[in-house]
């Protein structure tokens, strides 16, 4: 009997509260034992926006995860460069991983209801299955209706069987790095480990 793998993409620019906590809430909820973090080379809806280089976004999400248990970093996409397509991402962790391995992958409500724009959307789920974490002012009910605004009915319940309901979590990568930027306390946000790096190194500086 293989192992149920919960797979967790984002660029990470840095990574926050809300990148830590909710995971493990989502794979404790599903009965996943691993959380496998996926940094992206480049995100390929968002391929003019600013990042950070791939080695301090790395690093900085090593040191996120230092000491947590049940968590392990995937960096397929960032040892293959270029657009971070899902789909071949998942073709390379399957192939990586022992055979009787389930995979998982944690999106929000809006990846959810947009999923039919991601690249070969139905060779991903023969790959992979969703977990759609709701969090607030959404919860289960309201993304269940959103979902039956979206899909037919028969699709719109399979979604609605994935749903995850998870706390709200007040932080966000724009306004770590604007924090950072400014020389202001971050911590409630990110670990402290994390905001040392990233002022270390020049992260995040106007210009």
């Amino acid at each position: 009997m293989g192992r149920r793998r919960l797979l967790f993409g984002g660029t990470f620019d840095p990574p926050h509260r809300a990148h830590l906590e909710l995971p493990r809430i989502a794979a404790d909820a599903v009965g996943a034992e691993e959380v496998v973090y996926v940094p992206a080379a480049r995100n390929p809806l968002k391929q003019d926006a600013e990042q950070s280089a791939g080695e301090h976004r790395l690093r900085m999400l090593e040191l996120a995860l230092a000491g947590r248990p049940g968590v392990r970093i995937a960096t397929v996409e960032l040892d293959r460069g270029g657009p971070s397509w899902w789909v071949d991402t998942l073709e390379l962790l399957a192939a990586a991983g022992d055979p009787g391995d389930r995979l998982l992958f944690l999106i929000g409500a809006d990846q959810a209801l947009d999923f039919h724009r991601w690249r070969e959307w139905p060779r991903i789920l023969e790959l992979a299955e969703p977990v759609v974490m709701a969090r607030p002012p959404l919860d289960r009910r309201g993304l269940e209706a959103a979902f039956r605004r979206r899909y037919e009915p028969r699709e719109a319940a399979w979604w609605a069987e994935r749903i995850v309901e998870v706390p709200a979590v007040d932080a966000s990568a724009t306004e770590a790095r604007r924090r950072i930027a400014a020389g202001e306390p971050v911590d409630d946000l990110v670990p402290p480990a994390v905001a040392e790096y990233a002022r270390t190194h020049g992260l995040y500086r106007a210009g």
